[in-house]
C-alpha cells in the first residue's frame, strides 16, 4: 500500500511503497521520478552506495516520471527477469532499468563549465516557447543547479545542510547565470518568491545562442564514429562495439563500411566531425585510433574509450575513465550503459 513521504533525494512530497521481503523502497517523486532502492540492514537510504548529492542531480535530469520504466539498484538477474516478464505482457511491476553508482558518477559533470552547460540545456528543454518564463520549485531547482544537500561525516554518513546554505549555493549559481546574461529574475528584486519556495526566471537570447551551439556540437543525429583496428582478428570486437552502440539507440559509423569517392583522411575527419560522439578501442595500440581520438577531442566531441584489461594504455590517455574489458562479451552491456549515462 502506498503512503505519503518525503523523497530522500530531493525532499519533495512523494509516494512510497515498501517491499519488506526484498528490503526495498519504491519512491514516486514529481522531481526525481520513479526509483526502487534496495537497502541494507536498517533500510536507511544512507546505506545505499550512492553519493546522494550526485544521485539527486542524476534523477532530475534522467528520471522516469510518467513512463512505466523505473530505476533500480536490485540485482541484474532480478532486472532481467522482470524485463522478460514485461515484454511478455506482464506490466504489474513496470520496466526496470538497472542503476549503479558507476552510472551515476560517469554521468555527473566533472567541471563547473559542464554543470553550466547542463543547466542551460535543462532550461531550454523545459520552456515550450521562446520568451516564456520558467518557474521552478526549490526542490527541483536545487537538483538542476547541482546544489549539495548533504555533507558527509568521517564515517561516510550524509549530514543534511541547512536551508540557508542550500539557498546560498543556489543563489551563487543563479547570479553567475545572470552575470553571463543567460537568465534574468522575474521575481521582484531577489530570485525567490515571497514564500521562498520557488523562483520565476526568463531565458535570454544569449542563453538560446549557447543552447544552439551545444546542440549543434553534441547532438548531430545518431551517428557515432568508431575508431579501432580493423582486421580478421578484431571481428568479434567490432561486432561487440556495434551491438553496444545500436542497443543504446545510435548508429555506428565504421570507415571501412562507408561508401565514398574521396581520399580516406578527409572522409574520415568529416565523419568524426559529423558524429554526436566517438567510441575508440585502444587495445591494439593502433596509431590511427589514437589520431582519431585526438582529433575528436580537439573538436570537443565526447569520447568513450575502451581497452582490453591486459593492454597497458599510453600515459597521455591512461588517466581517462576507460571501459576495461576482459572478453568481447563484456562490451555491449557496459558500452550501452556508458552511452546512456554520459551522452543521453
Amino acid at each position: 500500500m502506498s503512503e505519503q513521504c518525503k523523497c530522500p533525494m530531493c525532499n519533495s512530497n512523494a509516494w512510497l511503497d515498501v517491499d519488506i521481503s526484498a528490503a526495498s523502497k519504491f519512491y514516486s517523486c514529481p522531481v526525481c521520478g520513479r526509483i526502487d532502492l534496495q537497502l541494507n540492514l536498517d533500510t536507511r537510504i544512507d546505506e545505499v552506495q550512492f553519493d546522494r548529492n550526485h544521485l539527486a542531480a542524476f534523477l532530475v535530469y534522467n528520471g522516469y516520471k510518467n513512463e512505466l520504466a523505473f530505476y533500480t539498484n536490485r540485482s541484474k538477474e532480478w532486472v532481467d527477469k522482470v524485463k522478460e516478464e514485461f515484454h511478455k505482457g506482464n506490466r504489474e511491476h513496470g520496466l526496470p532499468v538497472y542503476l549503479d553508482n558507476e552510472t551515476v558518477e560517469n554521468w555527473y559533470p566533472k567541471t563547473f563549465a559542464e554543470k553550466i552547460d547542463r543547466i542551460l540545456l535543462y532550461f531550454g528543454d523545459h520552456i515550450k516557447h521562446v520568451g516564456e518564463s520558467l518557474t521552478l520549485k526549490k526542490e527541483e531547482l536545487y537538483s538542476v543547479l547541482f546544489v549539495d544537500r548533504f555533507d558527509y561525516d568521517q564515517f561516510g554518513k550524509p549530514v543534511e545542510r541547512g536551508n540557508g546554505a542550500l539557498k546560498s549555493q543556489a543563489d551563487f549559481m543563479l547570479n553567475y547565470l545572470k552575470d553571463q546574461s543567460y537568465i534574468k529574475s522575474l521575481t521582484s528584486a531577489s530570485w525567490w518568491n515571497t514564500s521562498g519556495d520557488e523562483i520565476n526566471l526568463q531565458v535570454l537570447p544569449t542563453c538560446y545562442a549557447r543552447i544552439d551551439l551545444l546542440q549543434k556540437n553534441n547532438t548531430h543525429g545518431k551517428d557515432v564514429f568508431v575508431a579501432m583496428k580493423f582486421g580478421d582478428d578484431t571481428t568479434k570486437l567490432r561486432e561487440a562495439i556495434h551491438k553496444g552502440i545500436k542497443n543504446a539507440g545510435y548508429k555506428p559509423i565504421l570507415i571501412d563500411e562507408v561508401e565514398h569517392n574521396e581520399f580516406i583522411i578527409p572522409e574520415l575527419l568529416k565523419h568524426i566531425k559529423d558524429s554526436k560522439f566517438v567510441v575508440v578501442d585502444l587495445t591494439h595500440q593502433n596509431n590511427g585510433a589514437y589520431f582519431e581520438e585526438g582529433y575528436a577531442m580537439g573538436l570537443g566531441k565526447p569520447v568513450i574509450q575502451l581497452c582490453k584489461s591486459t593492454t597497458k594504455l599510453h600515459f597521455d590517455v591512461a588517466q581517462k575513465n576507460t571501459i576495461m574489458w576482459k572478453t568481447e562479451e563484456d562490451i555491449p552491456e557496459r558500452l550501452e550503459k556508458r552511452i546512456k549515462a554520459t551522452i543521453d
